[in-house]
């Protein structure tokens, strides 16, 4: 075969080369694409409050309370949250506690006590709760 190849004059051999390159190419062109999709994504948050996210308590030292905060998730899949406190300026005599995660059912809600206990020697203040919902 190679001794063939060599007996066929170099312009003929090269135009041979030239004409499989252009077949190759050519036939390439055939596959176009004749339509495009474009599909736009926009996550969303899905959790929401149901009702209000602010709250105002009044309370005297040694007393007790519970305020209720409502979790919707809009999505479908269940949504497992991790809470978080901050409390400014540094409590003295108060004491806040929660759960450290809740799961929100897909579609559905959950509501998070947020307990809130004072001391017989707190001192008389005004503190800031702030709760993070982390997913």
């Amino acid at each position: 075969m190679r001794k063939l190849w060599k007996s066929i004059p170099s312009v003929i051999r090269w135009s041979l080369v030239t004409m499989l390159i252009l077949t190759m190419v050519g036939g390439a062109a055939y596959a176009y694409v004749a339509l495009t999709a474009k599909v736009e994504v926009t996550i969303e948050e899905c959790l929401s409050f149901v009702g209000s996210n602010s709250f105002e308590v009044g309370i005297y030292p040694g007393e007790a309370t519970t305020v209720q905060v409502t979790i919707a998730n809009a999505s479908s899949a269940d949504m497992e949250v991790e809470l978080d406190k901050e409390i400014t300026p540094e409590p003295d005599g108060l004491t806040v506690s929660m759960p450290k995660k809740v799961t929100i059912p897909g579609q559905g809600q959950e509501t998070v006590n947020v307990n809130i206990l004072v001391s017989k020697s707190a001192v008389p203040d005004t503190y800031t709760v702030s709760i993070d919902f982390n997913r």
